[in-house]
């Protein structure tokens, strides 16, 4: 079948991408092919532009999720989603008008719930309903910290927490202009990375005992940073490196008061065992569809304005999520 992708052929720049018409394959006995109403643009798509994240091709379409409506299956096992409206992860890459996709990682959807909404909601819940419920998981009354708060896993993971029964929320932030969307999303506590005396002084000042749990996208010098706040028996739960450099810790600033740092990959988990992923997806949609998580911050841009979506992701300035409309 013929189909449109902003894809590229070359790793660089946003301006790599360009409009290709492609030819899909039929869906296999696991897929179901769907027509695209939007997707989301994560901060994968950028590594791998820029060759630093795997993605099949060339030429390369990225983009990990979708929302849209099931057109094809290709067993009787998918007949049912035939004609649904659904979300789900692309099996082909999601900056398309069609996909192919695992009938394990689709889900049927409600008709109402607006496309910005649902295109914001599959990578973003899934991800954070896994990082919040990885090793021990956040229990009542846990103080946490949470990274690039600003962001889409950043709001997500402030209502998550909320939901949970956290006690303090610090939220971090790259600067004063996104204080306001973090603590509308319920942190109780914002710190700008930026400003003096610097992150970790200003999370002791607020909880001198040390956090129970940090949810880490940055890495770089920011572990070291996060076991200085980080109280004896608390989690921290990695799941990127943002800043384009891994983080390193010593070991003996685990088992002498035992912390934890523990990794979080829902790409590799869909990938690896979908079935797995599948639960998780199960256990959070629900908090989607019934309102308590609200997916409210989303920037909406065109498939064919990629380039524009990536560059201003990168920028760092934005808040929540950016969605592309086909």
């Amino acid at each position: 079948m013929n189909y449109s992708a902003m894809a590229f052929e070359t790793f660089g720049a946003p301006e790599v991408f360009s409009k290709m018409e492609l030819d899909l394959p039929e869906p296999d006995a696991s897929q179901v092919m769907a027509k695209v109403e939007a997707s989301s643009v994560n901060f994968a798509d950028v590594m791998a532009r820029q060759g630093k994240y795997p993605v099949e091709g060339p030429p390369y379409i990225t983009g990990l999720d979708f929302v849209g409506r099931v057109v094809k299956a290709g067993s009787p096992s998918g007949e049912r989603l035939v004609g649904k409206r659904v979300l789900g992860f692309s099996d082909t890459g999601s900056y398309a008008t069609n996909v192919l996709a695992n009938i394990d990682l689709v889900f049927e959807i409600p008709e109402e719930i607006p496309t910005s909404d649902a295109a914001a909601c599959p990578l973003l819940i899934g991800t954070t309903f896994g990082l919040l419920h990885r090793g021990d998981g956040v229990k009542p009354g846990d103080s946490l910290v949470i990274h690039a708060a600003g962001g889409g896993i950043g709001l997500t993971a402030i209502q998550m927490a909320k939901h949970l029964g956290a006690g303090a929320i610090i939220a971090l932030v790259s600067s004063r202009a996104k204080a306001d969307a973090v603590l509308d999303h319920g942190a109780t506590h914002v710190v700008v990375t930026a400003e003096a005396p610097g992150y970790p002084e200003a999370v002791k000042n607020l909880d001198p005992k040390g956090v129970n749990f940090v949810l880490n996208s940055v890495a770089g010098i920011t572990i070291q940073q996060d076991l200085e706040i980080l109280r004896p028996g608390g989690q921290i739960v990695v799941f990127g490196m943002s800043s384009g450099e891994p983080g390193i810790a010593r070991t003996d600033q685990l088992h002498h008061s035992s912390k934890a740092i523990l990794g979080f990959s829902f790409g590799h988990l869909r990938r690896t065992d979908p079935k797995s992923a599948r639960r998780i997806m199960e256990q959070a949609l629900p908090l989607f569809t019934n309102g308590t998580i609200a997916f409210d911050k989303v920037t909406e841009y065109t498939l064919y304005d990629v380039a524009r979506a990536h560059r201003d992701l990168e920028s760092r300035n934005t808040v929540g999520k950016l969605i592309l409309k086909t």
